[in-house]
């Protein structure tokens, strides 16, 4: 054994693999808005991807009506308290059954915004709740139909998401290691596959590339 080796310190390792989280989302502001200048995505997940993502070009419709989607929520949010309990009615079905599929968390990245994604057949009921009850900001998409993305199935899929400004990748950062490491229990020095690219098929940083 070698003796160089010292006894493990979690919380030294959880706060490294969130301020390696954050490394990537801050990268994010750069590229959607000096490289590509349009929208893009970033997919932290456990397994490397094996298909080609699905790439998709918002209108410019649906960009206004996210930008004024984001002024109101800014505005409800701005002096809101604490949540405390579940704010939202969950869905009654829908939720995650097969415990072998690739766990993920996804980000989209907006001009002034950028929001994470948990669909919802990738947790099962009891991990929402204990999302709710333990993390602010969390909504079902349902609940608030405004930010609804490009082509997204609102009812099929209905997935989790939070809203954050740029500024927050930090708090992003933390949200991710708790779903990651407290909620789904994975060890903290699990290897997981990051890919970010634009929409539309601009421009593709990484493709399954590992962090540990």
């Amino acid at each position: 054994m070698d003796s160089t080796i010292g006894p493990f310190d979690y919380r030294a390792e959880l706060e490294r693999r969130v301020q390696q989280f954050a490394h990537y989302l801050k990268l994010m502001h750069g590229r959607a808005h000096d490289e590509v200048q349009g929208n893009c995505y970033i997919i932290f997940e456990e397994r490397p991807p094996d298909g080609a993502t699905d790439e998709r070009k918002l209108s410019e419709e649906r960009r206004v009506a996210l930008q004024l989607a984001f002024a109101e929520w800014t505005h409800e949010n701005a002096s809101a308290a604490p949540e405390s309990g579940i704010p939202f009615d969950l869905p009654d079905d829908g939720w995650r059954e097969d415990p072998s599929r690739n766990r993920f968390v996804q980000f989209a990245i907006e001009r002034n915004w950028f929001c994470m994604d948990l669909p919802r057949n990738t947790l099962f009921r009891p991990e929402a709740e204990e999302i709710l009850a333990r993390r602010r900001g969390f909504f079902y998409l349902r609940d608030r139909k405004q930010f609804t993305l490009y082509h997204e199935d609102v009812e099929g899929y209905d997935p989790f998401r939070k809203i954050y400004i740029y500024g927050d990748e930090d708090s992003a950062a933390e949200d991710m290691a708790f779903i990651f490491f407290e909620v789904w229990k994975f060890p903290v020095e699990s290897r997981l596959y990051v890919t970010a690219a634009a929409f539309g098929g601009k421009k593709r940083w990484e493709r399954g590339f590992p962090i540990e």
